[in-house]
């Protein structure tokens, strides 16, 4: 895309300056145009254009036509600019910054032919220039991703030819891949701050531009500070939004090519993303069956099933606590589809065991997700138990539903045994807190005190 403040830098005359609508600087650009002295003057323009008004034109067209009112005309036909000679009035100014119209006030004794063919030339030959350069990268990157590198290398190679640092991230926000150029981007521990800024804004962006082109991926810009302005592209699939890829560039840094490389990079991305996501379901299926397995205690051999764990990177002989996280709807409230609730948890969960750098087991049963956690000595079972109740109403709160998290936590143990013993804990835990507190409250086993004896008694 060739924008509007990319021809007023490298196409227009040396004394062009923005006198109002810098909102629209962004605009795309096709293609340069003078306006005629002869009726129809409007006829002929298309959308993306850059309209030069010659001195005197306007009166010569109608006598009544001011800059202003020709600014408005010009916004109905979806033109990208209008540059003029000459002085500006307040109400043109107005008009060109109500509707985000760059307005662009050239010097004096500017050639308006040759500044039209001049422009129209430039805007050809880079658009050309652009083609080419985006083929090259996008062939480069395709190449790597179809040979099965990582998301890592991808991101390495995408700051080689960008320049700029990079960041790609999975669909629940979680920082899959951070490169950045020496002395010349942010920092590795300042990703997760920046990723953060207009979260919620950059989402909505991403969901409702997801899968429009897989090939060519749309780009945002949104300014994240004084100093970093983030370059986004949504990385899709077949079944929607994988995740998204960013170029972080110095705040009035961002170049025509920035938009190109964040594209053409999160087309490769959405290959290997695919593939690793891929990988990552059938890995899920058979933790699913493993789980189900030692929770419901049809159990075949256990010999195999803690080397079937252990392949899958999970040490059952070692300490695990069994929490359970129950939604239920908030007083008046209809619940929550199933879908819904599953992605809400393995979102949250899986940002959970991400930061504590660990993986867990879990499943969804009804409405709760049961969860299996390593245990290694010093982690607080309840302060673990709190972090995940926390993180589950934040993610419902970001959404239109209305939960309450309720958590019971059962006690460290190690064997599958254990596990087993620890499940029926974290559930006796959540069935007396529920019952005693309401829902919304974590309890722990060992908090139950004597309302253990109480529900033995019942059972």
């Amino acid at each position: 895309m060739i924008a509007v403040a990319d021809v007023v830098r490298q196409a227009l005359p040396p004394g062009t300056s923005v006198v109002a609508g810098e909102a629209g600087l962004g605009r795309e650009v096709t293609w340069a145009t003078r306006l005629r002295p002869t009726p129809p003057a409007f006829a002929h323009l298309d959308a993306g254009e850059l309209v030069l008004i010659p001195p005197d034109v306007l009166e010569l067209l109608d006598e009544r036509l001011t800059l202003a009112e020709a600014v408005r005309q010009l916004s109905g036909f979806g033109v990208s600019a209008v540059a003029f000679a000459g002085r500006s009035t307040t109400a043109a100014r107005q008009a060109a910054d109500e509707l985000g119209m760059p307005l662009l006030r050239l010097p004096t004794g500017a050639d308006f032919g040759m500044l039209e063919r001049e422009t129209a030339r430039f805007i050809a030959e880079r658009r050309r220039e652009l083609q080419r350069r985006g083929q090259e990268v996008g062939r480069q990157l395709m190449e790597l991703a179809i040979g099965g590198e990582s998301l890592g290398a991808l991101a390495h190679d995408l700051v080689g030819l960008a320049g700029r640092a990079v960041a790609i991230e999975g669909r629940d926000h979680h920082v899959l891949a951070f490169e950045t150029p020496h002395d010349a981007g942010p920092a590795p521990d300042e990703v997760e701050t920046l990723v953060s800024i207009n979260e919620v804004q950059i989402s909505g962006w991403l969901r409702s531009v997801a899968g429009t082109n897989l090939a060519e991926p749309p780009t945002a810009a949104y300014a994240l500070n004084d100093r970093w302005l983030r370059v986004v592209a949504p990385v899709s699939g077949r079944d929607g939004l994988l995740g998204s890829l960013s170029l972080f560039v110095p705040r009035d840094g961002e170049t025509i090519e920035d938009s190109l490389i964040a594209s053409r990079g999160a087309a490769a991305c959405a290959v290997t993303l695919a593939r690793e996501q891929a990988a990552a379901g059938a890995r899920r299926e058979v933790e699913l069956n493993v789980l189900d397995e030692i929770l419901d205690g049809a159990l075949r051999s256990e010999v195999s099933l803690l080397q079937q764990t252990r392949r899958l990177g999970h040490d059952l002989n070692e300490p695990h606590c069994a929490l359970i996280a129950r939604l239920d709807p908030a007083p008046g409230t209809p619940a929550r589809a199933r879908e819904g609730r599953w992605g809400l948890l393995d979102e949250a969960l899986s940002r959970a065991a991400a930061k504590h750098q660990t993986r867990i087991l879990w499943r969804m049963r009804n409405n709760s997700a049961e969860i299996v956690w390593p245990t290694p000595d010093g982690l607080d079972l309840k302060l673990l138990g709190n972090e995940i109740q926390e993180d589950l109403a934040a993610r419902i709160a970001s959404t239109t539903a209305h939960e309450l998290v309720s958590v019971g936590v059962g006690r460290a143990r190690g064997g599958l045994d254990g596990i087993r013993r620890s499940h029926q804990e974290a559930r006796q835990a959540l069935t007396l807190g529920r019952r005693l507190r309401g829902p919304g409250h974590l309890t722990t086993f060992d908090g139950l005190g004597v309302y253990r004896l109480i529900y033995a008694a019942e059972s």
